[in-house]
């Protein structure tokens, strides 16, 4: 569904800190004019329909070094001089990892939508939500004119043998440009973006790498869920990459279909 605006509120702030019309959609905030301590972003994703769509992203802000004192234990009696020790900023004091978690997730979310909003804007294409593999003729009514052309069906068997090279390099590819709308996590977005994590339509090699290569100009559906959004083609990969990212995501997860090779790829082109 088009974009007509995101606006991003800090806290309970009445006006929002920035208003973003038009694609690439980021975010762009100095957090040292904060006070340490927690905070909250709040993105709202208005349509042109006239429908909207809220995230709240809580987070906490740790800029200041903090202050370590020696020499002084909390509740205990002194007399006389006190000779203490203040240590700040000591690199020996390591600062927590992740000193913003959640703000990462915001700047995918708005990164996401404004992806889906530039990709409808070009292509024209409806919301139009189709079966993504064909019921089995045996047993469910045949898919009607409308509707998008089987995956083929998995084969029976062993799965193929996983390359340990093009699975590691195949996460970097993932991470690179799958991950904003299927997660790090492979759990897409309710109604969105479909799961990778348990999906069945992944066993399908072919189906795999036309998908990626040719993308999808209609929604979805898997394990009975209806997903309403399409997918960019990423043709511009190389078949390597192509395999790498196939490889990644039918054997992360807990799935276990097998790898993929670029000969494979190169095949769907």
């Amino acid at each position: 569904m088009p974009i007509e605006r995101i606006e991003v509120f800090l806290d309970d702030a009445p006006t929002p800190v920035q208003v973003l019309k038009h694609p690439p959609f980021r975010v762009t905030y100095d957090t040292r004019t904060l006070p340490d301590g927690d905070h909250h972003l709040q993105v709202i994703t208005h349509y042109t329909n006239g429908s909207r769509e809220i995230k709240e992203i809580p987070f906490r802000v740790a800029n200041t070094p903090g202050v370590l004192v020696q020499g002084l234990e909390a509740g205990k009696e002194v007399s006389g001089h006190l000779d203490l020790t203040l240590r700040v900023a000591d690199p020996d004091i390591k600062p927590a990892r992740d000193r913003f978690p959640g703000v990462a997730a915001v700047i995918a979310t708005v990164v996401v939508l404004g992806a889906v909003w530039l990709f409808f804007a070009v292509t024209g294409s409806t919301n139009k939500t189709l079966e993504e593999v064909a019921p089995p003729p045996s047993k469910e009514a045949p898919a009607s004119g409308g509707e998008q052309a089987a995956a083929g069906q998995a084969t029976a068997g062993p799965a193929p043998a996983v390359d340990a090279a093009l699975l590691k390099a195949g996460e970097g590819v993932f991470t690179t440009n799958c991950a904003g709308c299927h997660q790090a996590g492979g759990t897409g977005v309710p109604g969105v973006f479909p799961p990778l994590a348990g999906n069945p339509h992944l066993a399908d090699v072919k189906h795999v790498t036309n998908t990626i290569i040719h993308g999808l100009n209609v929604g979805v559906v898997v394990n009975g869920q209806k997903y309403s959004q399409a997918m960019p083609p990423f043709g511009q990969l190389s078949d390597q990459d192509v395999a790498a990212v196939a490889t990644y995501i039918r054997n992360s997860w807990g799935n276990k279909f097998g790898g993929v090779t670029p000969a494979e790829a190169k095949a769907s082109r």
